[in-house]
């Protein structure tokens, strides 16, 4: 069992080199595997492979990101750590290993250095920095680095990883509804299915959720409710369940989360043994696994409460993903795009409650709202994806054997360097339209066709892997909605539209290779 800060009280250690991670999570800072959360665990053997002038500085800094930040920062923090390792070939920060990894990473996933920038910022503030060279600072400082990319499986309707379509959506619910009738699927199963359904949350939120988050309520609507407090998550410096956000829940939803509180309540005081007072249950996680249970039997009765005040008894946020995608799965819904059982995962609810919003007509606020988002930056990539451009890319995807149509003939490549090792010097294959260069082209025979467009259902185009082919789908169907709007007959209209299947099945190859 993990040992909470809150419980440790009653057994503390001597030992100076122990502390306490923002989730209050004991961690021994001279160890190599530190405990930051239920979901979060971090391996420092890395920090070997530095020198020793700096290797223990990194370590110090180290401690303070996870006193103080989210696990998961602490985490990615070390990921990129033992990247720039890997690709610079240094034992200690440089000049030169700076642009190594610069070099590498390319302008698409430069973003990775905003996170080693910030660590060393932060070395250099706690005065964990006079083995590094100012140079570095000066270098790191003087560059302007771009975000991450942000919305590709929305932007692309992509079929595995976007959102889903009216049919698989509708099915989906329909399915389960059926199969909960007919007993064929569990109360709790059919519950995890509906809250995605319906709140678009992530799994680590509704891993979170404790019974007493539900209750009737008149608090948000002049008319009584059923609400969750759904706790926040991506806060910056955010504890376990420290902030929260109202969602109202229907009718029918209220009645499948109270049934499933009953015969959850009523197993665990089998298990237990003995009866779970109010208080007990309000502090009860909604989704207990049976781990969870295990656990529970082992403490005593007095320490009960308090155990379940912390997160030690709620699972893990890819136990909660893994529960959807079983549930899901048990369905055996068939997508009508690609004509095979439907790919699930969290995200794709998620991605489908933004669409679906702005198919309503809401703004990028309202949005941010509806997906718990701190702020709307990120929710343009609805506004920008309009849901009519979604129900076009349906239609072309349902044309009569456009799933098996090979519209993309060519080869992906990582980048201009890969391709060129197929073919030395390969032209640029630029697109004016997005101001970008999307690929390369893999003869040197003399070509009138309209570049990018014609590229894409070329055998001798190489795309490569982090170009921004998402803005050429973008681009296409905004050309082929103006053509609608002119009254342009329909074999203009669709003139493009094996064009747009081929963009389409580019885009997924790439995140394939990305996932590898």
């Amino acid at each position: 069992m993990n040992t909470l800060h809150s419980v440790a009280e009653a057994q503390k250690k001597s030992t100076v080199s122990i502390t306490v991670s923002l989730r209050g999570y004991e961690f021994d800072t001279a160890s190599n595997k530190w405990e930051l959360d239920r979901n979060n665990s971090i391996n420092l053997r890395f920090l070997d492979e530095f020198s020793d002038e700096i290797s223990g500085s990194i370590r110090d800094t180290l401690i303070y990101f996870a006193e103080t930040c989210s696990s998961k920062h602490t985490k990615n923090i070390c990921e990129n750590l033992k990247l720039y390792l890997r690709h610079s070939q240094e034992k200690s920060f440089t000049e030169f290993g700076f642009v190594l990894l610069k070099d590498f990473l390319g302008e698409k996933e430069e973003y990775k250095l905003s996170v080693i920038r910030g660590f060393l910022r932060q070395m250099k503030y706690l005065g964990n920095a006079d083995s590094i060279h100012e140079g570095v600072f000066e270098l790191i400082n003087s560059w302007k680095l771009s975000g991450n990319e942000k919305g590709l499986p929305v932007l692309s309707f992509d079929p595995h990883i976007g959102p889903f379509s009216d049919l698989e959506f509708e099915a989906i619910s329909n399915v389960a509804a059926n199969s909960y009738a007919q007993k064929r699927l569990t109360t709790e199963r059919f519950l995890t299915i509906l809250l995605f359904r319906a709140t678009g949350r992530r799994p680590e939120q509704l891993a979170s959720l404790k019974i007493k988050d539900f209750s009737y309520s008149k608090k948000h609507s002049s008319n009584t409710m059923y609400v969750v407090e759904v706790p926040r998550i991506k806060q910056r410096k955010g504890k376990f369940r420290q902030s929260f956000r109202p969602f109202g829940l229907a009718g029918y939803l209220a009645q499948v989360t109270e049934k499933h509180i009953e015969e959850q309540t009523r197993k665990l005081e089998g298990d237990l043994g003995r009866s779970i007072t109010v208080e007990e249950l309000g502090e009860l996680p909604l989704f207990l696994s049976n781990t969870n249970i295990k656990e529970m039997q082992k403490v005593p009765s007095k320490d009960f409460k308090e155990l379940c005040e912390t997160e030690l008894f709620h699972m893990t946020s890819a136990s909660m993903a893994s529960r959807l995608v079983s549930a899901v799965n048990s369905l055996g819904v068939v997508s009508e795009r690609t004509g095979e059982r439907l790919h699930v995962n969290a995200y794709r609810f998620r991605y489908t409650l933004g669409t679906r919003a702005a198919r309503e007509g809401a703004g990028k606020i309202t949005i941010a709202t509806l997906l718990d988002q701190s702020d709307a930056q990120n929710a343009w990539v609805y506004i920008a994806n309009p849901a009519e451009y979604a129900i076009e890319i349906s239609r072309i995807m349902n044309q009569p054997l456009s799933r098996y149509a090979s519209a993309f003939a060519g080869k992906v490549v990582g980048d201009e360097q890969e391709a060129n090792t197929h073919l030395d010097g390969a032209a640029r294959i630029p697109c004016r339209e997005v101001d970008s260069d999307v690929g390369s082209c893999g003869t040197s025979s003399f070509c009138q066709d309209y570049a990018p467009i014609a590229c894409y259902t070329c055998p001798k185009f190489m795309p490569w892997e982090n170009a921004p082919h998402h803005l050429v789908l973008k681009f296409l169907m905004e050309e082929r909605e103006r053509l609608k709007k002119t009254s342009a007959t329909m074999p203009v209209i669709t003139a493009n539209d094996r064009s747009i299947l081929a963009v389409i099945q580019v885009i997924t190859l790439c995140e394939e290779r990305r996932q590898r």
